[in-house]
Parts: structure tokens; C-alpha cells; sequence
């Protein structure tokens, strides 16, 4: 990514500030599954519009790695958060499905940038294309993701997603079994020992094909949500691990154990022995997001539910009526 010049930091500001306030709303509006060809079509005749019709000079700072940023990461990790912490998991498989499509996409066509250094024309409006097509995948009317999901990711991709988790799970399985026998450090002295653009591309690689394998599986295994809600920690989290990394190495990314770093928090997010994206999830992200008290209500629901399940249906109201007294520090004989 290339580094933000300081003329564009108002913009994004307030684009990141305007993001925020349109991921209030998403969330409230019925999504369609991407069944209407009408809004399709209006979105197509709206973003040629505004092709034609934008200033230049606004294009060229919407249109860039920043204004993607800003529609593609931003706006998606606020929907995200809010998501996982309502009650219900509609929400949670609706985001998932975003980035199961949109996680991909981003983090494996890095290489735009190089063609774009090399070919200056050669990827002249690869932004412009992201940028549309990051919202299409979002807006409720269009719901691209879901519609990518209902007629590519289930009926053709879900399969060999399926033999990539299992596969997958073979060698995280080997992994702990590496870091139980004391073994890690030869895995590092392996990964260390590979060119850096290599060692780049394990972290994608380790932070991108499993967790969309084992998203898609979450996805079309419909039980009690809990791995929807799991996934969607995971990729607002890496989401934002993979933007620091992408700017960082800009300044720092020369230093030869930078992207061990980011090896090992990539993995850290995912591992369920660590369970580090609900770790970084309810002491940065809520915080930061300002949903603090979303996540402690959200917290007393999963303790109903989970009662609900233990308690036998002839006592459910006598039980959840004396803990509501428990909760308002009410004691009742």
C-alpha cells in the first residue's frame, strides 16, 4: 500500500467518520440475498454516474488503497462488531458471508500493486472495480455477498473447502504438537530462511486459506452459530492485523523478523488454544468501537440461552424471574 499523503488525512477522517455512521444503518435494513435485478441495476447505472460526473482530483483519493480501505475494512469491521454482539447469528452469516468473498479477494491480489509499479496502465482501474464491487457486496439492496454465496461458494467452492479445512487441520494439529514438543523454533529457523517476499506471502497464505475454508464450512453447517460468530471475530481482527502489516512494511517491513511477528499473531488470532481474536475482540475492538455495553448485554443473553438449555422447561419462568432479581441486586424470598 502506498503511504498516505497528508493533504488526504482530513478526507479519510471523515470518510472513516461517515463509514461508521453507514454501518449503523446497514444492519437495519432487510437485505435482499441479491434476488432483485432491479437494484442491481441501478447500482450499475449509479457507479457509472458517478464515474462520469465525480471531480477528478475526489476520484483520485476515493478511488485509491485508501478509500478502499476505508469502504472494504473500515466500514465492514464496525458492521462486524455490532453483528457479533446482537442477539441472533442472521447477522453473523450474513458478514461472514462478505468475508468469505471480500477477505479473499483483498488480501490475494496484492500483486496489483506491483503491476501497477511495473505497467502503470496496467492496472489503471483496479480500484475503481474494488471500490464498486466492495459495495455492491455490502449495501442490503444489491447483497452481493450473499448472492456470490447462494449461487458460486455453496454449490461449487463449499466441496474442496471442505478437503482445505480438513487438510488444513492436519497441520495445525502438527503445529501444536511442534510447539508441545518444544520444536517451533526449527519451523522458525525454516520460515526464516525464505526470501521476503516468501515469507509475506506464508503469512497471507496462513491467515487467508484456512479460516475461508472453515468459514464456508460454518457457513453450510447450521447448528448453534457459534463458529459463525467465531469466524467473524477472527476476520475483523486479521482485517486489521493485515492493514498494519500492509502499511508498516512500508517503514519496517525490512526488518528480518517483522513478518515473524506477524506469523505468529496471524496465528495467534485463529488457534482456538489461544482464542486470541475474542481476546483482541473484547479488549480493543469493542472498547474502540464503543460497544462496551452491547457486549455485556450480549454476555447476559448467551447466559440465558445457555440456561435455557440446562434448566427444564416446567421451571424456566420460576428460574429466569428469580435471576432477573439477582441482576437488579433484588433479593426475593
Amino acid at each position: 500500500m502506498k503511504e498516505i499523503d497528508g493533504d488526504k488525512i482530513l478526507t479519510y477522517t471523515v470518510s472513516i467518520a461517515l463509514a461508521v455512521v453507514t454501518g449503523v444503518f446497514v444492519n437495519k435494513i432487510p437485505r435482499t440475498r441479491g434476488k432483485n435485478p432491479i437494484f442491481h441495476a441501478i447500482f450499475v447505472a449509479a457507479s457509472i454516474a458517478i464515474l462520469i460526473f465525480l471531480p477528478e482530483e475526489i476520484q483520485e483519493t476515493v478511488f485509491s488503497p485508501g478509500g478502499v480501505v476505508v469502504v472494504g475494512t473500515i466500514l465492514p469491521v464496525y458492521v462486524s462488531i455490532v453483528a457479533i454482539l446482537t442477539p441472533g447469528e442472521a447477522d453473523d452469516s450474513t458478514w461472514l458471508n462478505f468475508w468469505v468473498v471480500s477477505g479473499t479477494l483483498s488480501y490475494l491480489t496484492e500483486f496489483i500493486d506491483d503491476i501497477k509499479h511495473h505497467m502503470p496502465n496496467g492496472g489503471e482501474h483496479w480500484y475503481e472495480f474494488e471500490f464498486f464491487l466492495t459495495l455492491w457486496m455490502i449495501l442490503p439492496f444489491t447483497d452481493g455477498s450473499t448472492l456470490f454465496y447462494d449461487k458460486i461458494t455453496e454449490r461449487f467452492i463449499r466441496p474442496y473447502a471442505l478437503k482445505v479445512k480438513t487438510y488444513a487441520e492436519g497441520w495445525i494439529g502438527f503445529l501444536m504438537l511442534a510447539v508441545n514438543s518444544s520444536y517451533l523454533w526449527f519451523a522458525w529457523f525454516i520460515f526464516m530462511s525464505f526470501p521476503e517476499e516468501q515469507r509475506r506471502f506464508f503469512v497471507i497464505a496462513m491467515g487467508t486459506v484456512y479460516p475461508v475454508a472453515a468459514s464456508i464450512i460454518a457457513l453450510t453447517t447450521k447448528e448453534d452459530g457459534k463458529d459463525d460468530s467465531f469466524w467473524l471475530t477472527y476476520w475483523a481482527c486479521f482485517s486489521l492485523l493485515f492493514l498494519a502489516m500492509d502499511y508498516l512494511e512500508n517503514f519496517i517491513g525490512h526488518i528480518r523478523g517483522f513478518y515473524s511477528i506477524c506469523m505468529v499473531a496471524t496465528i495467534y488470532l485463529f488457534l482456538p488454544a489461544f482464542d486470541g481474536a475474542n481476546v483482541v475482540f473484547r479488549r480493543i475492538l469493542v472498547p474502540l468501537s464503543g460497544q462496551y455495553e452491547n457486549m455485556l448485554l450480549h454476555d447476559a443473553y448467551l447466559v440465558r440461552k445457555d440456561m435455557e438449555k440446562k434448566i427444564p422447561n416446567k421451571y424456566h419462568e420460576r428460574v429466569f424471574q428469580r435471576a432477573a432479581g439477582v441482576f437488579t441486586n433484588q433479593k426475593k424470598e
